[in-house]
Protein backbone atom coordinates (compact mmCIF):
# COMPACT_ATOMS: atom_id res chain seq x y z
CA UNK A 1 0.00 0.00 0.00
CA UNK A 2 1.34 3.53 -1.16
CA UNK A 3 2.78 5.43 1.96
CA UNK A 4 0.13 8.41 0.90
CA UNK A 5 -2.88 6.20 1.29
CA UNK A 6 -1.86 5.18 4.91
CA UNK A 7 -1.30 8.52 6.25
CA UNK A 8 -4.89 9.27 4.38
CA UNK A 9 -6.76 6.27 6.54
CA UNK A 10 -4.48 7.65 9.91
CA UNK A 11 -5.94 11.03 9.83
CA UNK A 12 -9.64 9.74 9.08
CA UNK A 13 -9.32 6.99 12.30
CA UNK A 14 -7.92 10.47 14.04
CA UNK A 15 -10.40 12.77 12.98
CA UNK A 16 -13.20 9.68 13.94
CA UNK A 17 -11.60 8.70 17.34
CA UNK A 18 -12.09 12.89 18.15
CA UNK A 19 -15.41 13.10 16.56
CA UNK A 20 -16.84 9.67 18.97
CA UNK A 21 -14.87 11.85 22.20
CA UNK A 22 -16.96 14.74 21.43
CA UNK A 23 -20.00 13.43 21.62
CA UNK A 24 -19.55 11.48 24.50
CA UNK A 25 -18.63 14.76 26.08
CA UNK A 26 -22.10 16.40 24.79
CA UNK A 27 -24.36 13.02 25.46
CA UNK A 28 -22.84 12.06 28.68
CA UNK A 29 -24.20 14.23 31.95
CA UNK A 30 -22.02 15.16 34.70
CA UNK A 31 -22.07 13.33 37.80
CA UNK A 32 -24.85 14.22 39.91
CA UNK A 33 -23.53 15.28 43.20
CA UNK A 34 -25.28 12.88 45.92
CA UNK A 35 -24.41 14.20 49.17
CA UNK A 36 -26.80 15.66 50.92
CA UNK A 37 -25.70 19.47 52.39
CA UNK A 38 -24.47 19.57 55.55
CA UNK A 39 -26.84 21.23 58.64
CA UNK A 40 -24.93 23.60 60.65
CA UNK A 41 -24.54 23.17 64.00
CA UNK A 42 -26.39 24.81 66.28
CA UNK A 43 -25.01 27.44 68.61
CA UNK A 44 -24.83 26.79 72.23
CA UNK A 45 -25.11 30.15 74.37
CA UNK A 46 -22.82 30.10 76.84
CA UNK A 47 -22.52 32.21 80.44
CA UNK A 48 -19.65 32.80 82.36
CA UNK A 49 -20.16 31.14 86.35
CA UNK A 50 -17.93 31.03 89.37
CA UNK A 51 -16.24 27.93 90.09
CA UNK A 52 -13.75 26.22 92.49
CA UNK A 53 -10.41 26.53 91.06
CA UNK A 54 -9.16 23.67 93.07
CA UNK A 55 -10.55 21.35 96.37
CA UNK A 56 -12.16 23.69 99.08
CA UNK A 57 -12.50 22.01 102.28
CA UNK A 58 -15.20 23.16 104.61
CA UNK A 59 -14.12 26.29 106.26
CA UNK A 60 -11.84 27.33 103.91
CA UNK A 61 -11.28 31.44 103.24
CA UNK A 62 -11.28 31.80 99.58
CA UNK A 63 -9.02 34.06 97.79
CA UNK A 64 -9.00 35.25 93.80
CA UNK A 65 -6.50 32.54 93.08
CA UNK A 66 -8.81 29.78 94.44
CA UNK A 67 -11.95 31.03 91.87
CA UNK A 68 -12.16 31.69 88.72
CA UNK A 69 -14.57 32.39 85.99
CA UNK A 70 -15.65 29.29 83.70
CA UNK A 71 -18.18 29.56 80.54
CA UNK A 72 -21.33 27.24 81.17
CA UNK A 73 -24.48 26.17 78.57
CA UNK A 74 -27.00 28.67 79.59
CA UNK A 75 -29.57 26.53 79.81
CA UNK A 76 -27.75 24.41 82.81
CA UNK A 77 -27.17 27.53 84.80
CA UNK A 78 -28.87 27.29 88.28
CA UNK A 79 -30.60 30.07 89.84
CA UNK A 80 -28.39 29.34 92.68
CA UNK A 81 -25.28 29.90 90.25
CA UNK A 82 -23.08 32.77 90.45
CA UNK A 83 -22.90 34.61 87.13
CA UNK A 84 -20.62 37.33 85.95
CA UNK A 85 -23.81 39.04 84.58
CA UNK A 86 -25.31 39.57 87.83
CA UNK A 87 -21.79 39.86 89.49
CA UNK A 88 -19.28 41.14 87.99
CA UNK A 89 -17.42 42.02 91.04
CA UNK A 90 -17.61 38.29 92.35
CA UNK A 91 -13.63 37.35 92.27
CA UNK A 92 -13.57 40.49 95.01
CA UNK A 93 -16.69 40.20 96.76
CA UNK A 94 -15.94 36.69 98.03
CA UNK A 95 -12.72 37.51 98.40
CA UNK A 96 -12.02 36.32 102.35
CA UNK A 97 -15.69 34.39 102.41
CA UNK A 98 -15.46 30.96 104.22
CA UNK A 99 -16.93 27.48 102.68
CA UNK A 100 -19.37 26.71 104.94
CA UNK A 101 -19.11 22.60 103.07
CA UNK A 102 -16.76 21.21 100.63
CA UNK A 103 -16.69 22.79 97.46
CA UNK A 104 -14.39 20.30 94.56
CA UNK A 105 -12.80 21.81 91.56
CA UNK A 106 -14.58 23.13 88.67
CA UNK A 107 -17.87 22.66 90.87
CA UNK A 108 -20.21 25.65 90.45
CA UNK A 109 -20.10 27.92 93.43
CA UNK A 110 -23.44 29.10 95.16
CA UNK A 111 -23.88 31.90 97.34
CA UNK A 112 -25.50 30.20 99.56
CA UNK A 113 -22.27 27.91 101.05
CA UNK A 114 -19.83 31.03 101.18
CA UNK A 115 -20.36 32.98 104.95
CA UNK A 116 -19.30 36.91 104.08
CA UNK A 117 -15.74 37.91 104.92
CA UNK A 118 -15.26 38.94 108.83
CA UNK A 119 -17.72 36.22 110.06
CA UNK A 120 -16.28 33.56 112.28
CA UNK A 121 -15.86 30.01 111.02
CA UNK A 122 -17.88 28.14 113.80
CA UNK A 123 -20.73 30.51 112.98
CA UNK A 124 -20.86 30.73 109.30
CA UNK A 125 -21.66 26.67 109.57
CA UNK A 126 -23.79 26.37 112.76
CA UNK A 127 -27.39 26.24 111.31
CA UNK A 128 -30.20 28.83 112.59
CA UNK A 129 -31.53 27.70 115.60
CA UNK A 130 -28.41 25.43 117.36
CA UNK A 131 -25.88 25.89 119.22
CA UNK A 132 -21.87 25.50 119.33
CA UNK A 133 -21.43 24.23 122.88
CA UNK A 134 -17.85 22.64 123.68
CA UNK A 135 -17.10 19.58 126.01
CA UNK A 136 -13.63 18.52 127.14
CA UNK A 137 -13.33 14.27 127.06
CA UNK A 138 -10.22 12.02 127.67
CA UNK A 139 -8.39 11.44 124.36
CA UNK A 140 -9.07 7.35 125.45
CA UNK A 141 -13.29 8.46 125.76
CA UNK A 142 -13.75 9.19 121.80
CA UNK A 143 -13.46 6.24 120.06
CA UNK A 144 -9.72 6.07 119.92
CA UNK A 145 -9.42 9.06 118.20
CA UNK A 146 -11.23 8.66 115.27
CA UNK A 147 -14.13 11.24 115.59
CA UNK A 148 -13.40 14.13 112.73
CA UNK A 149 -15.74 16.47 112.26
CA UNK A 150 -19.02 16.44 110.97
CA UNK A 151 -19.52 12.67 112.37
CA UNK A 152 -22.24 11.71 114.31
CA UNK A 153 -21.42 10.33 117.70
CA UNK A 154 -23.62 9.60 120.78
CA UNK A 155 -22.85 11.04 123.97
CA UNK A 156 -22.46 9.08 127.14
CA UNK A 157 -22.39 10.02 130.59
CA UNK A 158 -20.24 7.90 133.31
CA UNK A 159 -21.32 9.07 136.77
CA UNK A 160 -19.24 7.90 140.14
CA UNK A 161 -21.91 7.20 143.19
CA UNK A 162 -20.21 7.13 146.57
CA UNK A 163 -20.93 4.67 148.69
CA UNK A 164 -23.97 3.85 147.09
CA UNK A 165 -23.84 0.23 147.19
CA UNK A 166 -25.52 -1.82 150.21
CA UNK A 167 -22.50 -2.47 151.88
CA UNK A 168 -20.93 1.03 151.57
CA UNK A 169 -18.96 0.61 148.11
CA UNK A 170 -18.75 2.71 145.01
CA UNK A 171 -21.24 2.03 142.33
CA UNK A 172 -20.68 3.87 138.41
CA UNK A 173 -23.70 3.91 136.30
CA UNK A 174 -23.58 4.79 132.21
CA UNK A 175 -26.12 6.22 130.37
CA UNK A 176 -26.52 7.88 126.73
CA UNK A 177 -27.82 11.16 127.48
CA UNK A 178 -27.60 12.56 123.61
CA UNK A 179 -27.72 10.63 120.04
CA UNK A 180 -26.71 11.43 116.72
CA UNK A 181 -25.18 14.82 117.39
CA UNK A 182 -22.59 16.12 115.03
CA UNK A 183 -19.44 16.92 115.81
CA UNK A 184 -18.55 20.43 114.67
CA UNK A 185 -14.76 20.20 115.52
CA UNK A 186 -12.31 18.32 117.62
CA UNK A 187 -9.80 20.11 119.08
CA UNK A 188 -6.18 18.62 121.50
CA UNK A 189 -5.13 19.86 124.81
CA UNK A 190 -2.00 19.61 125.94
CA UNK A 191 0.34 19.39 129.21
CA UNK A 192 4.05 19.39 129.75
CA UNK A 193 5.52 17.54 131.38
CA UNK A 194 9.45 17.27 132.45
CA UNK A 195 9.79 19.57 129.25
CA UNK A 196 7.82 17.51 127.22
CA UNK A 197 4.11 18.07 125.79
CA UNK A 198 1.78 15.22 126.28
CA UNK A 199 -1.75 15.02 125.24
CA UNK A 200 -3.87 15.13 128.15
CA UNK A 201 -7.60 15.54 126.62
CA UNK A 202 -9.81 16.35 123.72
CA UNK A 203 -12.03 19.49 123.60
CA UNK A 204 -15.18 18.50 121.17
CA UNK A 205 -17.33 21.40 120.16
CA UNK A 206 -20.86 19.51 119.30
CA UNK A 207 -23.64 21.04 117.66
CA UNK A 208 -26.68 20.72 119.46
CA UNK A 209 -30.30 22.50 120.89
CA UNK A 210 -30.44 25.27 122.96
CA UNK A 211 -32.14 22.60 125.40
CA UNK A 212 -29.58 19.61 125.03
CA UNK A 213 -26.79 22.61 125.50
CA UNK A 214 -28.51 23.15 128.77
CA UNK A 215 -27.97 19.46 129.61
CA UNK A 216 -24.53 18.81 128.33
CA UNK A 217 -23.57 21.67 130.61
CA UNK A 218 -24.86 19.83 133.82
CA UNK A 219 -23.77 16.59 132.88
CA UNK A 220 -20.13 18.10 132.15
CA UNK A 221 -19.96 18.74 136.10
CA UNK A 222 -21.46 15.52 137.13
CA UNK A 223 -19.15 12.87 135.98
CA UNK A 224 -16.88 11.74 132.82
CA UNK A 225 -18.28 12.58 129.32
CA UNK A 226 -17.36 10.14 126.46
CA UNK A 227 -18.34 10.22 122.82
CA UNK A 228 -19.21 6.86 120.85
CA UNK A 229 -18.53 7.53 117.03
CA UNK A 230 -22.39 6.33 114.77
CA UNK A 231 -21.99 4.08 111.50
CA UNK A 232 -22.19 6.33 108.33
CA UNK A 233 -25.70 3.99 107.70
CA UNK A 234 -27.33 6.10 110.08
CA UNK A 235 -26.59 9.73 109.10
CA UNK A 236 -29.85 9.75 107.82
CA UNK A 237 -31.63 9.36 110.88
CA UNK A 238 -33.32 12.92 112.48
CA UNK A 239 -31.67 14.19 115.29
CA UNK A 240 -32.60 12.65 118.85
CA UNK A 241 -32.43 15.05 121.74
CA UNK A 242 -32.34 13.81 124.93
CA UNK A 243 -34.67 11.85 126.43
CA UNK A 244 -37.19 12.98 128.40
CA UNK A 245 -36.43 10.78 131.46
CA UNK A 246 -32.78 11.12 130.83
CA UNK A 247 -33.58 15.13 131.45
CA UNK A 248 -35.15 14.36 134.19
CA UNK A 249 -33.27 11.78 135.89
CA UNK A 250 -30.05 14.40 135.42
CA UNK A 251 -31.74 17.18 137.12
CA UNK A 252 -33.10 14.95 139.81
CA UNK A 253 -36.54 14.89 139.06
CA UNK A 254 -36.72 11.21 139.08
CA UNK A 255 -37.93 9.29 136.05
CA UNK A 256 -38.76 5.78 134.41
CA UNK A 257 -36.54 3.17 132.64
CA UNK A 258 -33.60 5.21 131.03
CA UNK A 259 -31.74 2.11 130.10
CA UNK A 260 -28.88 3.12 132.55
CA UNK A 261 -26.53 0.58 133.57
CA UNK A 262 -24.83 0.02 136.76
CA UNK A 263 -21.42 -1.13 137.01
CA UNK A 264 -19.59 -2.71 140.40
CA UNK A 265 -16.56 -4.07 140.79
CA UNK A 266 -15.87 -4.24 136.91
CA UNK A 267 -19.42 -6.14 136.61
CA UNK A 268 -22.15 -4.27 134.74
CA UNK A 269 -25.86 -4.61 135.32
CA UNK A 270 -29.30 -2.78 134.63
CA UNK A 271 -31.40 -1.40 136.67
CA UNK A 272 -32.55 2.63 137.89
CA UNK A 273 -29.84 3.44 141.06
Amino acid sequence: MKPARLIGIGVAAGAGLLAFLAAQTMVTPPPADNAAPQAAAPEITTTEILVARHDISIGGRLTPGSMDWQEWPAANVSPSYITRDANPDALERYDGAIATQPIESGEPMRASILAAQGRGFMAAILPSGMRAISVRVKAESRAAGFILPNDRIDVILTRQRRGAAPDGSDLYDTQTILSNVRVLAIDQTFEERDGEQFVTGEIATLELSPTDSELLAMANQMGEISLALRSIADLNEELEGADGDVARRLRGGGGGNTGTRVIRYGIAGGGNH
